[in-house]
């Protein structure tokens, strides 16, 4: 495992990714209600966001717990910091929209049904539960991931867990390709095809001291290109596999590689930031919460007085999205930040 520092790129990279998502929303909502293209309608592939967020949460996982598995108690320890780190600010901000909804039914194009079966899927992240946020279904993989990797605690033998992991990947590349593929089934969930790049992340985590400066600067710009080169084809509904394994080969190794090279280039040498990056990929949890109820509600109440101005549109969409970055980071300081460190310490 690589010697444990602040990794400033990584943050600047999560912030990258929340980034991404916020403005595919914003591309995919402005064309939706309004019918207009935002920014030429680029950022559509912008979901990849998620593609860099789950090797980023896989890699920063196994980076930030090793030292638990020389500890007592490594298995509930680890379950409690990361559910502490995901349910809290989700609860805080489900209840937001869930008020919201109970107090202005006719403002949201769909109504959520008000039963103990639906609030305790949504309030659970359970597989395939009902959202009030549109971006809630990547957190149920989130916590999935915790789970699977939280059993690495529970087989200490190296090998026996290589073999386990080896064979799990193996039935995730090999479903969709042998087309066995059923969305409303139990094994889509668990073996979803982008639960892979989740390995990816540990991968980098484990094997990044065998991986040369030069080729840490190449993989950077390697994967950059290929990230790039697969937005513009998928934009233009080009795949080379169906489905979400498609999103592993476009988006999940052009992240691993951007990642692995960015992890590589700071053990050698820290590297400093810009500080409104760095704020924002610190907030960038609170960012990716808060950001689609909010573009939704903008463009409801005033996306009319812009559908006959691009320019206006784009004036307009660009001001949500500071916007949103700024609260992002005030949502942060105020209540996420001391929220997690008061349950943090009630753990402890």
């Amino acid at each position: 495992m690589i010697d444990k520092r602040n990794l400033n790129l990584i943050q600047v990279l999560r912030g990258v990714a929340s980034l991404l998502v916020v403005l595919f929303h914003t591309t995919s909502l402005i064309k939706e209600s309004i019918h207009l293209n935002f920014i030429g309608g680029f950022f559509l592939f912008g979901g990849a966001g998620v593609d860099i967020f789950f090797v980023l949460s896989g890699f920063i996982i196994a980076y930030s717990s090793q030292q638990l598995h020389y500890k007592n108690n490594s298995f509930t320890s680890f379950l409690k910091r990361r559910f502490v780190r995901v349910f809290p600010v989700y609860w805080v901000i489900i209840t937001l929209l869930l008020a919201l909804q109970i107090m202005l039914p006719t403002f949201y194009n769909n109504q959520y049904n008000l039963n103990a079966s639906n609030l305790l899927s949504t309030f659970l992240l359970l597989p395939q539960h009902t959202m009030l946020n549109g971006v809630s279904w990547t957190l149920s993989y989130e916590i999935f991931f915790y789970i699977l990797f939280s059993l690495s605690f529970l087989i200490p033998n190296k090998k026996v867990l290589t073999v386990i992991s080896v064979l799990y990947l193996a039935i995730i590349i090999l479903l969709p390709l042998m087309g066995f593929i059923n969305h409303s089934s139990w094994y889509y969930f668990v073996f979803f095809p982008m639960n892979i790049e989740f390995f990816m992340g540990i991968a980098i985590a484990v094997f990044m001291k065998k991986i040369s400066l030069n080729l840490g600067k190449i993989l950077v710009l390697l994967g950059t290109i290929l990230f790039l080169c697969a937005g513009v084809l998928y934009n233009n509904d080009i795949a080379l596999v169906a489905g979400f394994f498609n999103r592993v080969i476009f988006f999940g190794v052009p992240s691993f590689f951007i990642i692995a090279g960015v992890v590589r280039l700071e053990q050698q040498k820290q590297i400093k930031t810009n500080r409104i990056l760095n704020s924002l990929g610190t907030a960038s949890y609170s960012l990716y919460l808060i950001h689609l109820p909010i573009i939704a509600a903008f463009l409801k109440l005033t996306g009319k007085y812009f559908n006959q101005s691009a320019i206006l549109l784009h004036v307009f969409a660009l001001f949500i999205i500071i916007f949103i970055c700024v609260l992002s980071i005030i949502f942060f300081n105020v209540i996420e930040k001391p929220l997690i460190k008061k349950l943090n310490s009630i753990i402890r």
